[in-house]
């Protein structure tokens, strides 16, 4: 199902310091994981098929992405094929290749 890391999206379910830190991250959770989707939720979100890790107060939830894979970056994002101009790119690509380029502040 999952081939690359790319082709996931990431759930974290954790609390505390661990949650504070990587909710700073923010949209860049994804590139730290090298994910197409990452987030984090309070660990009172996790599900019941959550897995576990090594750390008792982290769960992950990992699915295969069903979005459309962008050419430029292989991410795996909701808004390719959006533009007409750039159908097989994905929104970040488009600003960085005709845009401002992207404002990345920790990843």
């Amino acid at each position: 199902m999952i081939g690359s890391g790319l082709d996931a999206e990431v759930t974290l379910y954790c609390d505390g310091e661990l949650f504070e830190t990587l909710s700073q991250l923010q949209d860049e959770l994804r590139f730290v994981l090298i994910t197409s989707y990452a987030q984090v939720k309070p660990l009172a979100d996790k599900k019941e098929t959550s897995s576990t890790t090594d750390n008792a107060n982290l769960f992950i939830d990992v699915v295969a992405s069903e979005h459309k894979k962008c050419v430029r970056c292989w991410h795996h994002r909701h808004d390719v094929g959006q533009s007409d101009k750039h159908p097989e790119l994905c929104g970040r690509c488009i600003e960085n290749v005709d845009g401002a380029g992207e404002d990345r502040r920790f990843a």
